[in-house]
């Protein structure tokens, strides 16, 4: 009971002690008011703007994914007169996966940054004078306020994207966003088609390495066939009467066995003037037409980067109407039990060297 009775007292002493110091603490809450509503309502606020994406359609990426004809091993006779058969190939394929986590590493690229930052005098814009280091400048006021977020935590949410920026404009982040977004979506297609263009390239060298080798071999082969055919004549010629009448009466049912020589010489003289005549072997050569069908299929290729697309806008980022920066009813509130808490204390301590100085006389 007297416990009791002297915690009453002693929580009715507190409260005297406050009641007599409340100018103090009412003064001290009111300065602390006044800091907390000038720093509220006076401090440069902060924006933030923010856009939201998502990986491209495979509709996104079609300009990437280029086909062409396979060539045959069949003669052309066949090929004209039967191409039911014939199938594709791909030259290049680009999954939507594999393009947006190309993307998203573009977007945390510290030299994309920095040309996007260079190019749009994005410093200016901030504020930047003589006596500000660039780099520092650079890393503080846009690269740790330019971030990216995406959840790879949860697998179904992986593709969700996030780019944003805090600045002191509203107007200017939601631009920032917008155009580095826009300008990282063009140096990846850049860099896309540019591989797409490098294979094609190289396809078209090959192709035509193999045309130009088979030209020279059906030449080689012609000259062979005539030097051959010269051979036959020779001694078709020289063959007696008595052989030619044998020769003319020996006629074989394969005629792939039959030599040269057993032919009439006429008619070997008749094509060594067809061969030597001859000025294009290239309706002669298996699988030539194959080979230059893809060629041309090759240098028809043609792609517009303005076609080729590694993100979808889920939502591009729009100028804030509110700051984040400064949070007005949150400094209030702090402000206003700081300064209940700072003018109690300043009280308490007023009593106590007041209460130390009257023990002091007595003495």
């Amino acid at each position: 009971m007297t416990g009791s009775v002297q915690q009453e007292i002693s929580l009715y002493d507190l409260w005297q002690i406050l009641a007599k110091q409340k100018k103090t603490i009412l003064y001290t809450w009111l300065l602390c008011m006044l800091i907390g509503l000038g720093y509220a309502f006076l401090a440069t606020p902060t924006y933030k703007a923010e856009a939201f994406l998502l990986p491209p359609s495979g509709k996104d990426l079609q300009p990437l994914n280029i086909q062409i004809l396979q060539a045959s091993d069949r003669s052309d006779r066949s090929d004209r007169s039967d191409r039911s058969d014939r199938s594709s190939s791909l030259v290049s394929s680009y999954m939507t996966g594999e393009v947006y986590d190309l993307f998203v590493q573009g977007l945390k690229s510290r030299s994309n940054r920095k040309f996007f930052y260079e190019r749009h005098h994005v410093a200016e814009d901030l504020g930047f004078t003589e006596d500000n280091d660039s780099h520092i400048f650079f890393e503080e006021r846009f690269n740790e306020l330019l971030t990216v977020n995406r959840n790879v935590k949860k697998e179904e949410e992986a593709g969700f994207v996030s780019v944003s920026f805090e600045g002191e404009s509203a107007a200017l982040s939601a631009k920032w966003v917008n155009g580095f977004i826009e300008e990282v979506s063009s140096v990846i297609s850049k860099r896309l088609v540019g591989e797409v263009m490098s294979k094609v390239g190289s396809l078209q060298v090959n192709i035509n390495e193999q045309i130009q080798g088979k030209k020279k071999i059906a030449k080689a082969r012609r000259e062979d066939r005539i030097v051959a055919l010269q051979e036959a004549l020779y001694i078709s010629q020289a063959l007696s009467e008595r052989d030619q009448n044998i020769k003319l009466g020996s006629v074989a049912v394969n005629t792939e066995e039959v030599p040269l020589y057993m032919l009439s010489p006429d008619a070997l003289k008749a094509e060594i003037e067809v061969l030597k005549a001859r000025k294009d072997d290239a309706p002669f050569i298996q699988g030539l037409r194959d080979l230059q069908e893809r060629l041309a299929s090759l240098e028809g290729v043609s792609i517009e980067v303005e076609n080729v697309h590694p993100v979808f806008f889920d939502q591009e980022a729009v100028a804030p109407d509110k700051p984040i920066k400064p949070k007005r009813m949150l400094i209030v509130i702090l402000s206003s039990l700081f300064g209940m808490m700072l003018g109690a204390l300043i009280a308490f301590v007023r009593f106590a060297v007041t209460e130390r100085g009257v023990m002091e006389t007595d003495a």
